[in-house]
């Protein structure tokens, strides 16, 4: 994944997934950095609404 800002871009990757406290809770690497993402579940069901649109899964299962 990357993750592009007006100040740099950053390769980021994540290593591990875990459920904290009703949060889905993402920890990884941006850049050199370590980092850590926590999404409430509405926040996950709305970026999953928006990676199963047609066009997203066309390009997921693009050859």
């Amino acid at each position: 994944m990357k993750v592009v800002t007006p100040a740099m871009k950053l390769d980021v990757r994540i290593n591990d997934v875990v459920s904290e406290d009703g949060l889905l809770v993402m920890k990884g690497v941006a850049g050199v950095l370590p980092c850590t993402t926590s999404l409430t579940p509405a926040e996950f069901r709305q970026m999953m609404r928006m990676a199963l649109r047609p066009s997203v899964l066309k390009l997921l299962f693009k050859r």
